[in-house]
């Protein structure tokens, strides 16, 4: 049975949630889980208008609110590919040693969609073909397949799972509502199962805020993102304005997954650890989620805020990137209109920023502090006359420039 996670947002436009359906194996070890869309939380099936867009909602839940380290553990998870998924260049570059691409069944065989999948077994997806039944179309497909899922709701064609299972293939009986259903589909070869019979249904809420900056924004990023010659410093300034986008990459960056040994504070440094092609997706998947935009009022102060922190971080012989860090998320919970708790428990900062923001400890807790007094106009003594002039000026013209 599915496992509800829905955000805490009052936004009607932020109210999609996600539901996962465990997948075991003959031994009913859990294996894996199906990734599913929900337009919000009180439904128990999925209202999808827009395949494209549910599958990059149900990722950015997933991969980069709740982050598939709590989301399912060590295990795989299987994420439903639509035809407009499947072409898209911008969306192979989810972890492929963790997310099995499932081929929905009403996708055409089409040259791009052959030549998506042999790409996709390229960069080491598993992938999946969902409701099979044998003709033409889905012929075509199994080349690229490793896995066959037969819905057993519908009468099981014998002999033809014999032969897909003497062909190599991994079987999955997906709607397995009884015990008896486990145990026939098991004798027959299938190793994969889901279904009712499993488990019941457990929720847990995402308390990410889904606001993006403008598409125009992200836009531009994707753009510098495939410029031959890549800038990290073009990405920073353009990711610095979208309060999602920040939170997911160093979530992302720091995630077990990523193998990290210690809490990466640094946003070039976290860009590194990602990679282009999953930064590419990253982005491409927010866009097509289509979020609503953060506070640019909150989020002009907070960058003010940050700018100002950065250059005097540089002044004090600071490291400005922590600086630049620290004072941007000591107003994050104003920026994503969330508390203070909820940001501390998504996203961890290391020790040194942390303790800065909650306990104003070390310098860079002084830091802050000074910069605090400065935007109440009580500037500490060796504080430039116009830092905070600037900081603002630069806030204004990141957050205006390419508004559209």
């Amino acid at each position: 049975m599915s496992k509800t996670f829905t955000p805490n947002d009052s936004d009607s436009l932020s109210k999609y949630t996600i539901a996962i359906q465990p997948i075991v194996d003959v031994k009913l070890h859990h294996i894996a889980d199906e990734l599913l869309y929900r337009a919000n939380h009180s439904i128990e099936s999925a209202t999808v208008i827009d395949d494209v867009q549910a599958t990059a909602r149900a990722c950015a839940v997933a991969v980069y609110e709740i982050g598939l380290d709590d989301l399912c553990g060590p295990k795989s998870l299987f994420i439903n590919a639509s035809e407009g998924w499947l072409i898209n260049p911008d969306l192979t570059g989810l972890p492929s040693q963790r997310i099995v691409i499932e081929i929905l069944e009403n996708t055409p065989a089409t040259k791009e969609v052959l030549h998506a999948l042999k790409n996709f077994k390229q960069l080491g997806y598993t992938l999946a073909l969902d409701d099979f039944v044998l003709d033409s179309q889905n012929q075509a497909f199994l080349p690229f397949c490793d896995i066959i899922k037969f819905d057993i709701s519908n009468k099981i064609p014998e002999k033809l799972v014999k032969k897909l299972i003497e062909g190599g293939f991994t079987l999955l009986a997906e709607r397995v509502e009884t015990r008896e259903d486990f145990e026939y589909c098991k004798l027959l070869g299938f190793s994969l199962f889901q279904g009712y019979f499993y488990e019941r249904p457990k929720s847990q809420a995402s308390s990410s805020t889904r606001r993006s900056a403008s598409h125009a924004n992200q836009l531009q990023l994707l753009a510098i993102l495939y410029r031959d010659n890549v800038k990290l410093s073009d990405i920073s300034s353009l990711i610095a304005r979208d309060p999602y986008l920040l939170h997911a990459i160093f979530k992302r960056a720091n995630s077990a997954a990523k193998g990290t040994r210690q809490i990466q504070t640094k946003l070039i440094d976290c860009l590194q650890i990602i990679g282009l092609r999953e930064l590419r997706t990253l982005v491409a998947i927010v866009m097509l989620a289509a979020n609503s935009p953060a506070s640019k009022l909150n989020l002009v102060k907070g960058l003010t805020r940050a700018f100002a922190c950065e250059m005097m971080a540089d002044h004090r012989n600071i490291d400005d990137q922590e600086g630049f860090i620290t004072g941007l998320f000591s107003l994050m919970p104003a920026i994503l209109d969330v508390s203070e708790e909820v940001v501390s428990r998504e996203i961890k900062l290391g020790k040194t920023i942390e303790e800065a923001i909650n306990n104003r400890s070390g310098s860079l807790g002084q830091l802050l502090n000074d910069v605090e007094s400065a935007e109440k106009q009580f500037s500490p003594l060796d504080f430039p006359d116009n830092i905070m002039i600037q900081a603002a000026a630069k806030a204004r013209t990141l957050v205006d420039c390419h508004a559209g």
